[in-house]
């Protein structure tokens, strides 16, 4: 049985209205791994993947020929994105989406999932929250404290 991460709700959530949207990821994965990109002393880190391959409905292939990686990490406050090479390979470093927050609402994905597979600028509006933001973040805290005392 696979026991749900605290981050869970909200990438479901997110990838619900993906699909709604019809532009939902090839591949989407969340994860507690021991590689913390952020700080490699601090131990576990939470993240979820969403990759579109270079067959994604709206991708631009003449820019990203095989597809985008979407990607959300704990203790980042901004989601990330980057184009892939073949074999899922990244071209590069993630690069953070500063209009779209650790809890934004999934709608603004959605937007700015549209604007990287068809090549354009995204927005640089501000995002609101997700409605249920508090909880998430709650869960995360709780989560943190709990691994931060089994490091101990």
């Amino acid at each position: 049985m696979t026991r749900e991460l605290p981050h869970d709700p909200y990438i479901t959530a997110v990838l619900d209205a993906l699909t709604a949207a019809r532009v939902e990821p090839t591949y989407a994965e969340t994860r507690d791994t021991e590689e913390n990109r952020f700080d490699p002393e601090a131990g576990t880190e939470l993240d979820a993947l969403l990759v579109w391959d270079g067959d994604a409905a709206g991708l631009n292939t003449d820019l990203h020929e095989d597809g985008i990686v979407l990607l959300w990490e704990h203790p980042a406050e901004q989601w990330q994105w980057a184009p892939r090479k073949r074999h899922g390979e990244l071209e590069r470093e993630p690069e953070f989406l500063p209009t779209l927050p650790r809890w934004t609402r999934p709608g603004a994905v959605v937007a700015t999932v549209r604007d990287l597979l068809a090549g354009r600028p995204v927005s640089t509006l501000p995002s609101g929250l997700w409605e249920k933001h508090e909880q998430a973040q709650a869960a995360v805290d709780a989560w943190a404290a709990a691994e931060e005392s089994d490091q101990q």
